[in-house]
């Protein structure tokens, strides 16, 4: 933009601001030129500094204007360890998301700013949110967080078009209900109404191909929806009312890291010997699998019965595709007679 006076600055914003707020059913960047005749270049710089201000949202070609003010933080004061605090909070932020996410890194380049101080937390902050823009750029992704994120907080229902891991893509009308993070693979799932079923769904917000708000539309939560209550009883995101009893043994050269963190609400720790026993009651073993198979053989499934037996097919698999098969002889070595043996799973994974 020209070099221009801050009152004329704040006039061309404020006009600009009214040209969308007057066109309920949308407005494109071109209309919103010609209503207040400035340049396109310059209305498209305008609207985006609007749309990071709270005050707009694009749904394609088209602006409009937030039915709810900005969030306004008011003014407090941080010890520096509540302000570090902070800063872990936003690694582990920058830490799960591992595509390009521009709002993520907006709120931390503010945040980074109001937390300006001798201390210095606000460069900490300010290099985690530029770690953000080097990350890979996925299509539409910007742009579906955006507006999930504006269903779930206005409670204004969306169209998406959902690609699941197994199946074809389908379109359904979603009513998030809550917005949950997951350690496993960086996800963000999305808990809610999904119309094509009539109940209840969870989806992977990274598997949305396609979404857009139904402006005028909106839902309301059930009173009976529990919120974050619903994931009592998952691992991490798979949810349920009825529980699974699980049984794992660690071996000692990892118990002392098992007892180091406290896994789940319902974990209990049982000495085995030099083992170590973790029994946990959890809705669904789909999201612990993979914390299991990162144990290696550090950790045997005991309980339950199915679930044992699934790690041990994957056992095999996984010794098949190193060149290890069940009751395969070594060849013998003549100076060690004891590896002639006849080599079994168990003496394998020990």
């Amino acid at each position: 933009m020209p070099n221009i006076s801050q009152a004329d600055h704040q006039a061309r914003r404020e006009r600009i601001l009214i040209a969308v707020q007057h066109s309920p059913n949308g407005i494109s960047e071109i209309e919103v030129s010609n209503q207040v005749n400035i340049g396109q270049r310059t209305v498209n710089t305008y609207l985006h500094k609007l749309e990071d201000e709270g005050y707009l949202y694009k749904e394609g070609t088209y602006w409009f204007a937030e039915n709810h003010q900005p969030i306004i933080l008011r003014k407090f004061e941080l010890s520096a360890e509540e302000a570090l605090t902070l800063y872990l909070a936003s690694r582990l932020l920058v830490k799960h998301s591992d595509r390009r996410n521009e709002i993520a890194k907006t709120v931390l380049m503010k945040l980074a700013h109001m937390l300006k101080s001798d201390a210095g937390i606000h460069e900490s902050i300010e290099s985690a949110a530029q770690e953000l823009a080097h990350r890979p750029i996925e299509e539409h992704f910007q742009d579906n967080y955006r507006i999930i994120m504006r269903s779930a907080l206005y409670r204004v229902p969306a169209q998406i078009t959902y690609h699941p891991f197994r199946g074809s893509s389908f379109t359904t009308v979603i009513h998030p209900y809550l917005i949950e993070p997951s350690v496993i693979g960086f996800a963000t799932y999305v808990i809610g109404y999904s119309q094509i079923v009539n109940d209840l769904r969870t989806y992977k917000l990274e598997r949305i191909q396609h979404a857009r708000l139904l402006s005028g539309q909106e839902f309301t939560i059930p009173p009976e929806f529990p919120g974050l209550d619903l994931l009592k009883n998952a691992w991490s995101i798979f949810h349920g009312d009825e529980t699974i009893d699980v049984r794992l043994r660690f071996h000692p050269d990892v118990v002392r890291r098992v007892r180091e963190t406290n896994w789940h609400p319902s974990e209990d720790k049982i000495e085995d010997g030099e083992h170590l026993i973790l029994r946990l009651q959890v809705a669904d073993t789909t999201d612990l699998k993979p914390w299991i198979r990162g144990w290696g053989p550090n950790c045997e499934v005991l309980e339950p019965r199915e679930l044992r037996e699934e790690m041990e097919g994957e056992a095999r698999q996984i010794a098949e595709l190193y060149g290890w098969y069940p009751h395969r002889n070594l060849p013998s070595n003549d100076n060690d007679d004891d590896l002639n043996l006849d080599v079994t799973f168990g003496d394998f994974y020990g």
